[in-house]
């Protein structure tokens, strides 16, 4: 006869047939939730009579010192670990902050130097603006061949660079050229002791020979001998080049040095001057090779009535 009754009849009989005890746990989760349901009406109204204030009073009683323990015992703990996050951070940037100065420091040196060359290549062109000159740096100092007194540099046949050529920097004569690779070239400072450049004394045109002593320095001295032996140098002349034959090894009118004192030559006619060379060989970086002199100009000649 149940059968007849379907579904719903077979639920009934499915739910009188539970266990007591799953019954009774329906039941209180019901009786739970319906009690919720009525706090929370209750304290909607939050009303001074609400009756839920003493319970929200008294679990701050008891909860509020234990949640004020736990915030204060926590406190040093978060302390601790901002302190170390800030430490990092700080760490960081004090890194980045060091890359960013090195690479200043290193662009700021850069561009002295860049700045120096091109102010020196300036210079350059000052002291010898007739000539085509080849720039070039001093990549080594030593010795070769037989000379004590010898600088190489980055310029060699493949740049027009020979040996007899004559080598300046912006503020004089640094040497000639003595030996030549393709892509470098030895050159003969004017202070090796097997240097003589023939020299003419700006004042009085009077000329003389520059020799080496093997000096090198900001102390470095040249010796200078005039060929007139009654001739008298002062201190203070200026000695240019007077040049050589064909150009070569140098080229005129390169400054040399300066006079600074005067010795005469014992038991004989004639004095020697010493000179104060106006390049320094040991602080010298880039430097011109004289590849090129002036074309030869036309002379004109003179007549005795131009003369007149």
């Amino acid at each position: 006869m149940l059968t007849d009754l379907g579904t719903p009849a077979k639920g009934l009989v499915r739910s009188a047939g539970l266990p007591r005890e799953i019954r009774r746990r329906r039941t209180v989760l019901v009786l739970v939730v319906l009690a919720s349901f009525t706090l929370i009406v209750l304290d909607a109204r939050r009303s001074a009579g609400s009756p839920v204030e003493p319970l929200r009073h008294a679990a701050a009683a008891v909860f509020g010192p234990l949640e004020s323990g736990a915030t204060n015992a926590r406190q040093p703990v978060d302390n601790l670990r901002d302190r170390f996050a800030e430490v990092d951070r700080l760490k960081a940037e004090n890194e980045k902050l060091k890359a960013e100065n090195e690479k200043l420091n290193s662009d700021l040196k850069t561009t002295d130097y860049a700045r120096s060359r091109a102010a020196e290549l300036d210079r350059l062109l000052k002291v010898a603006p007739a000539y085509t000159v080849t720039p070039a740096r001093v990549i080594g100092i030593g010795s070769a061949q037989s000379f004590n007194h010898t600088v190489t540099i980055d310029a060699g046949t493949a740049d027009g660079v020979r040996p007899d050529m004559t080598v300046l920097n912006g503020d004089g004569l640094v040497g000639r050229v003595v030996r030549t690779t393709e892509a470098t070239a030895t050159v003969l400072l004017i202070g090796d002791r097997n240097s003589t450049v023939g020299g003419r004394l700006n004042s009085t045109l009077a000329l003389g020979f520059v020799s080496g002593r093997g000096e090198v320095g900001s102390h470095a001295t040249l010796d200078y001998k005039l060929v007139d032996l009654k001739a008298r140098p002062k201190p203070g002349d200026r000695i240019v080049t007077w040049g050589s034959s064909g150009n070569a090894p140098y080229v005129p009118g390169v400054p040399i040095g300066q006079i600074t004192s005067v010795t005469p030559v014992q038991g004989a006619l004639g004095t020697t001057a010493q000179v104060k060379p106006f390049v320094d060989p040991s602080s010298i970086d880039t430097v011109g090779v004289v590849t090129g002199p002036p074309a030869r100009a036309p002379r004109t000649t003179v007549t005795p009535e131009k003369g007149r």
